[in-house]
């Protein structure tokens, strides 16, 4: 009952969440939630080669102007200092579909101004009741870029990760938000897409930040994940479902710690599924003093195949891009 109250509760009108959006919000206007505008999967698209495709989660750090590189000034960490490594980054890798954590202002007007001559960009605030974008309303947010050239956007939205999805979590007296207890109030983006290489194939993005505290809202957030991907999907069984899939984000744990338990029965986990050096390579540095692994990218879908796995320690001009590593997954149709 617990979960069936909360599917219910993600699939009201979408005029719940438009009627507040503010009309300069340009960023990311808010489209209707699924099944207005349902897509449906291509039972049989065509392949043309196997057009393998490069998924990544990327905490990018929070803006600021006090994170300092080990041995280094106060401040020589601050995103003014690294954003120029990033596009770097971006210009290098070329990653297909990206879910980003920590956006704050100045970095959302950057990723839409910076690289949105290549990537579709959406993000939204976890503490404005509308959805807007970081961009507009500040705060801090989730957001996601698909590349322009491979990709069709069907529609994108977002929810809370709370019994009230729709819903803004209230503060608690004790400082947390929402049912779950979370330090922070935590959002996920998602969109549908089609992958114009594979014959329109429809395929699904949801990329979050799980709380940083909380045990329990992180085991929540995990169990709720599964049965949202279900539902808005409309697929019984993650793993074998017609189209991808992709859960990815900076989730805040270990995947064998017991608090993703749900999603490792549900999903594919990228890290051991795909071959590669690195799957034993911490995701969290904390610029320096840290290896933790930490970040995660889960996967469904029988089409997919994975291909390599790898946390992408270049230096591009920085010691370090952020105090977590990009994570990235490749893979292609089978």
């Amino acid at each position: 009952m617990f979960f069936k109250k909360l599917f219910l509760l993600t699939l009201l009108p979408a005029v719940m969440v438009c009627a507040s959006c503010e009309k300069k919000d340009i960023v990311n206007p808010i489209t209707p939630p699924f099944g207005q505008t349902d897509p449906e999967p291509d039972p049989d698209p065509s392949t043309g080669g196997a057009d393998p495709m490069i998924i990544c989660t990327f905490n990018i750090r929070y803006a600021n102007t006090t994170d300092s590189y080990p041995g280094q000034a106060e401040g020589s960490a601050s995103w003014n200092n690294r954003k120029d490594a990033v596009k770097k980054f971006f210009d290098t890798v070329k990653p297909d579909l990206v879910g980003l954590q920590e956006i704050r202002q100045e970095q959302s007007q950057w990723f839409f101004q910076t690289l949105g001559s290549d990537y579709g960009y959406y993000d939204v605030s976890r503490d404005n009741a509308s959805g807007g974008s970081v961009a507009t309303v500040k705060g801090e947010g989730v957001g996601l870029l698909y590349r322009k050239d491979r990709f069709e956007l069907v529609s994108k939205d977002f929810f809370w990760l709370d019994t009230t999805p729709r819903e803004r979590p209230a503060q608690n007296t004790d400082g947390t938000f929402g049912d779950w207890k979370s330090a922070c109030r935590r959002i996920t983006v998602y969109a549908a897409l089609k992958d114009k290489k594979h014959g329109n194939a429809v395929m699904y993005f949801f990329p979050t930040h799980y709380d940083h505290q909380s045990e329990v809202a992180r085991k929540n957030s995990a169990e709720f994940m599964v049965n949202q991907i279900k539902t808005l999907c409309k697929v019984t069984d993650i793993k074998e479902a017609d189209m991808a899939i992709f859960h990815v984000g900076d989730l805040n744990t270990g995947s064998s710690d017991g608090q993703l338990n749900s999603l490792n029965a549900a999903m594919n986990y990228a890290r051991t599924a795909a071959g590669g050096s690195d799957q034993y390579t911490g995701t969290f540095n904390g610029f320096g003093d840290s290896n933790k692994i930490i970040d995660h990218i889960y996967y469904g879908g029988k089409s997919v195949t994975p291909v390599k796995y790898w946390v992408d320690r270049t230096n591009y001009g920085v010691p370090f891009l952020s105090d977590h590593y990009p994570v990235l997954f490749k893979w292609e149709y089978k």
